[in-house]
């Protein structure tokens, strides 16, 4: 037979089961991140969280950064350059799966304990763990330095060039005399237009023009090209007279274009059909593959004065 429960045992059950419920219920206390974090001593830098996983992005500690960076400077500058974005001995690291996928030094490390010659003669392997880490902060930096909102996209003083020695290269090596004058079209242009939009101009005119060009797909993007900028073609049939107009798209198949009525024409490009192309902004295009850094800033410079 079984014994009757009396109320104040089953009061007492109905009161443990509550607070199994309740003790269920309550989030259980998550792992703390180790001590430390900006400015910490060595061995107290930012280590990753317990529960990081992959896709989490791993901050960045300004004080391991700055140190990583006097350990970049000393030991892999030359190769891989300042910005780790490659030089004439190094890769561009910014891009490298080994940094990307890096968290706090987890794969930097281990590349680095294989033994890599660094600048100075010595072998990588001669990093300590908490090197590798300032050089991992330093080098996540610079990957977020690629990303938009970074200060390396704000527009510095470009204004850092020779006029004397712009005004020789305009009128000399760079014959830019021949089709620009500072006394007709480019007359005031250092009033007109600011440091970094002259720049722009002098290397990527079309760009910086009315706009227009090849659009996507075969089809013209933007306003129309200034008549002066505008790239033109004339596409001649084997059997038929010459069509002429502003160039919008071409590629091995087709050509389009829009002649002087406005209307848009296409042609299938065969073998023996004729196209020929005249772009007012040859020179320069073919100037980028010739002028350095010096030769832009000095002509900036020189621009920049004619008020």
């Amino acid at each position: 037979m079984h014994r009757p429960v009396s109320a104040w045992t089953f009061a007492a059950a109905i009161v443990l089961a509550g607070s199994i419920f309740v003790t269920a219920q309550e989030p259980r206390p998550q792992p703390q991140p180790p001590a430390g974090g900006r400015g910490g001593a060595p061995g107290t830098l930012q280590q990753p969280r317990v529960n990081a996983g992959a896709s989490d992005k791993p901050g960045v500690d300004p004080v391991a950064a700055g140190e990583g960076k006097k350990i970049w400077a000393t030991e892999c500058i030359n190769c891989h350059g300042a910005n780790a974005r490659g030089g004439d001995g190094g890769p561009n690291l910014v891009r490298s799966l080994v940094v990307l996928r890096d968290r706090f030094g987890n794969s930097l490390g281990p590349f680095l304990k294989k033994g890599h010659k660094m600048q100075t003669g010595r072998s990588s392997t001669a990093l300590t763990d908490d090197q590798v880490l300032m050089l991992a902060h330093f080098l996540r930096d610079k990957v977020n330095d690629t990303l938009r909102g970074s200060s390396d996209f704000e527009v510095k003083n470009i204004l850092t060039g020779d006029p004397k020695a712009g005004e020789a290269y305009f009128n000399g090596e760079g014959k830019c005399a021949s089709c620009h004058s500072p006394s007709a079209d480019l007359k005031g242009i250092g009033a007109k237009y600011e440091p970094v939009d002259i720049q722009q101009r002098f290397l990527f005119p079309r760009n910086a023009g009315a706009g227009g060009g090849r659009g996507g797909r075969g089809r013209a993007s933007g306003p129309a090209p200034s008549p002066a900028t505008a790239i033109t073609v004339t596409v001649t049939p084997p059997n038929g007279q010459p069509v002429s107009g502003v160039l919008l798209a071409l590629d091995d198949f087709n050509v389009s274009l829009r002649d002087a009525s406005g209307y848009y024409r296409t042609f299938a490009r065969t073998r023996d059909l004729k196209v020929t192309t005249n772009d007012p902004l040859a020179a320069h295009r073919t100037l980028l593959d010739s002028i350095s850094d010096k030769n832009i800033h000095d002509v900036v410079a020189y621009l920049e004065t004619l008020k």
